[in-house]
């Protein structure tokens, strides 16, 4: 997930950048388009643990 998640601020770098070119005004948009980013990157990294922990004790029983 590391690697997804360098990609992924490495976007938000971008049009960071563009954003910088608007006076700022991009930040607008940006700023919450980040938050709701990071927060659905979170629910799928804790969907597929929940996934994994749940096929592992299924296994044991």
């Amino acid at each position: 997930y590391k690697m997804k998640l360098f990609y992924m601020w490495l976007r938000f770098l971008g049009l960071a950048l563009l954003c910088v070119l608007t006076a700022g005004i991009g930040f607008l948009w940006l700023v919450p388009f980040v938050h709701v980013c990071m927060g659905r990157f979170y629910e799928d990294i804790l969907e597929n643990t929940q996934t994994a922990t749940n096929h592992t004790t299924s296994e044991m029983e």
